[in-house]
């Protein structure tokens, strides 16, 4: 029984200090629980980074840690030297070691680098790492956010590879060589219905095919990219593939020379047609969002409107887009507005448009002699409106002048004979005219001014509404031209501070006159003081005196 017992006990100890041993350290495990989330959340993966103590690391475990928080400031779009000096130190480990599927993940961060002039060997030495690695550490697959294996693990970063090599060589003027790997990668996501990828290898794949001329295949892409544009209800991707198959529709047009008349004319108006339908799903969109989509389908729409000989829409939209592109527009948008301009008569906007041809870079062929004759043409049509109009503009100059003179010499000449016939006489009866009036008008003015004085008291007392309106009409029937010569001088008075320059002719107090215009007397009392500052007088009764005199 004894023996029994102490090798239960000596087996019990064993199992306990194998378990102890093999148990992960805190930090490595959570390196490996970040890099499950990290590219889903990249801001959670910093500040848990952020908390690590990198001094207790291992060589193993510091290179892990330097790739992961490269890969999240990536994300985050922080400061590019410190991510660079990241990696090189994850390469430093990784390169040449057992953990392929980390050494994969290096290089391909490192592709991404700026500053590295082969960032293309980086990629393709990615893609050969990750196709020899054939298992992963567990945990990637324990702590992972969606159910997951080790082989689904390696396929995501393999095919992240195909597709962003395929992509590089496609934009680097290979899409032959880049066509293989997006097949790969186009169909892989859609197998595993990674509707976003997928819609990337799509789009690019048919945007190579478009780039070798093989439209077919590249029409079929565009499909393929719809349907995971409608699965995941993005409408901008939904609007690009109507904005691909109007390009379609235009190829179509330009290769098929031998086509049918009135089926070439049904390719330019599917083409149009398609642009609508792009840009009537882009209208909910943000415009920074859908920008360079709407660009395209206004300058797709002018090619086509041009070829159909609508010239007015071919401007309208061709104009649309060289208001936004400015100089960036394309030579193919310019040739059709200068086409359109010449077929509309219009030749100041075709010189317009044939000046920024001759100012592209490139040489314009056969046009460019053409381009030349209609700017100089034009050039030398403005400089003889030119000269014409100023000697226009000259001889009228001298008619207005001999008139000018001929009206002067009657005007004196009438004025200096009526001034000597009437000499003696005018002079005699304008002076007893105006003893005359003078007498007559002290008399009136004294009169009218005592009458309206008691008109004026009569309507205060007695009326209760609209009392300010019967004393303006009152005072407007005796001095008819009084308030609109005093505005005349003074214009930088407002209608209350005519008002209280009416009132203030008469013998009112100012409480009487804040009583009739409905306000207070400090109000009154201020709209006096700018009265006096505006008219520059010292009291605002003596402002009438020359008008009523």
């Amino acid at each position: 029984m004894k023996p029994t017992f102490v090798i239960a006990l000596f087996l019990l100890l064993a199992c306990f200090a194998c378990g102890k041993k093999t148990l992960p350290p805190r930090e490595e495990d959570m390196l490996y629980r970040v890099e499950c989330f990290h590219q889903r959340r990249p801001d959670s993966a910093f500040q848990v980074l952020d908390t690590l103590d990198i001094n207790v690391l291992s060589k193993k475990e510091r290179a892990h840690y330097c790739l992961l928080l490269a890969r999240t400031m990536a994300h985050l779009y922080m400061d590019q030297a410190v991510i660079d000096s990241l990696i090189d130190e994850a390469e430093n480990y990784y390169s040449g070691s057992d953990e392929k599927y980390h050494e994969a993940m290096t290089y391909w961060q490192k592709g991404w680098k700026a500053s590295v002039p082969n960032r293309m060997d980086y990629r393709q030495k990615a893609l050969q790492t990750i196709e020899q690695c054939k298992h992963v550490d567990k945990r990637l697959v324990k702590y992972s956010e969606t159910p997951t294996d080790e082989q689904d693990v390696i396929d995501r970063l393999k095919y992240a590879i195909y597709q962003r090599l395929g992509m590089s060589y496609v934009g680097s003027g290979y899409p032959k060589d880049g066509i293989k790997y997006l097949k790969l990668s186009e169909q892989y996501y859609d197998s595993v219905q990674r509707y976003e990828m997928h819609l990337a290898s799509a789009y690019m794949l048919s945007h190579a095919y478009s780039l070798i001329n093989e439209n077919d295949s590249s029409l079929l892409y565009l499909k393929r990219g719809l349907r995971s544009a409608e699965a995941m209800g993005n409408i901008a991707e939904c609007a690009y593939y109507h904005i691909g198959v109007s390009d379609h529709c235009l190829y179509r047009h330009d290769t098929q020379q031998y086509a049918d008349e009135e089926e070439r004319l049904e390719l330019l108006h599917s083409s149009v047609e398609e642009c609508r339908e792009a840009l009537r799903l882009m209208d909910t969109l943000n415009e920074r969002m859908v920008y360079g989509y709407r660009i395209d389908c206004c300058e797709n729409m002018s090619r086509a409107f041009c070829l159909m000989q609508q010239y007015d829409s071919c401007v309208y939209y061709g104009e649309m887009v060289l208001n936004v592109l400015g100089e960036g527009a394309s030579k193919f948008l310019l040739k059709n507005l200068y086409q359109s301009y010449k077929a509309l008569g219009n030749e100041e906007n075709a010189a317009r448009i044939a000046e920024r041809l001759l100012d592209l870079p490139d040489d314009n062929g056969a046009e460019q002699k053409t381009l030349a004759e209609v700017k100089d043409n034009y050039d030398h049509h403005l400089e003889l409106q030119h000269v014409e109009n100023e000697q226009l503009v000259k001889r009228y100059r001298l008619y207005l002048w001999i008139g000018l003179l001929l009206v002067v010499l009657l005007t004196v000449l009438w004025f200096t004979f009526r001034y000597r016939k009437n000499k003696e006489l005018e002079t005699l009866r304008m002076h007893e005219e105006s003893l005359r009036l003078q007498s007559d008008n002290e008399r009136m003015t004294q009169e009218a001014s005592e009458n309206l004085l008691r008109r004026v008291s009569y309507i205060y007392r007695n009326h209760e509404e609209d009392t300010y309106r019967h004393i303006l009409a009152e005072f407007n029937s005796v001095y008819p031209q009084a308030i609109r010569n005093l505005k005349a001088d003074y214009p930088d008075l407002n209608d209350t501070e005519l008002d209280i320059c009416v009132l203030s002719y008469f013998p009112f107090r100012m409480k009487e006159i804040a009583d009739i215009l409905d306000l207070r007397e400090n109000t009154v009392s201020k709209y006096r003081t700018s009265i006096k500052k505006k008219t520059q007088t010292e009291t605002i009764e003596g402002l009438w005196e020359p008008f009523i005199d």
